[in-house]
């Protein structure tokens, strides 16, 4: 079963490299929006731990370490689908509260960030549609 996140915040990744013989990494950008699926397939590596196979939107293949994909997670620099949802009810709450309250510079901070999420679900949704067409 694959997992895709959408990347929140650009950020940059260290790619690891097991050549044989050499050691050497590069550096990869991944930018806002960007869809990442995590494959079924597994490396261990002695001394390193766990790496999975990531997909960055259908472009670039390599092996990220478990623990460097828990830390993008936990710190919210990717989401999954249901996080984003979370986040647009929350926000929906927050632009509903504020035009209670009247509060006009809440309601344009909370309405951009809302348009924002909203985006990003409906792109990780039609990469989610288009992955379940190739995989059946």
């Amino acid at each position: 079963m694959y997992q895709d996140f959408i990347a929140v915040k650009a950020f940059t990744h260290k790619v690891d490299c097991f050549c044989l013989g050499s050691i050497h990494s590069e550096l990869l950008r991944i930018e806002q929006a960007d869809i990442i699926r995590v494959t079924n397939e597994r490396k261990y590596v002695a001394n390193n731990g766990w790496y999975m196979m990531v997909e960055v939107d259908n472009q670039y293949n390599f092996y990220i370490a478990l623990t460097d994909l828990e830390r993008y997670y936990t710190t919210g620099q990717i989401l999954l689908k249901d996080d984003i949802e979370f986040n647009i009810n929350y926000l929906n709450a927050q632009v509903d509260r504020s035009l209670d309250n009247k509060d006009e510079a809440l309601f344009k901070l909370f309405s951009t960030q809302l348009i924002e999420v909203s985006r990003l679900k409906v792109k990780l949704e039609k990469n989610l549609e288009a992955g379940a067409l190739n995989y059946m």
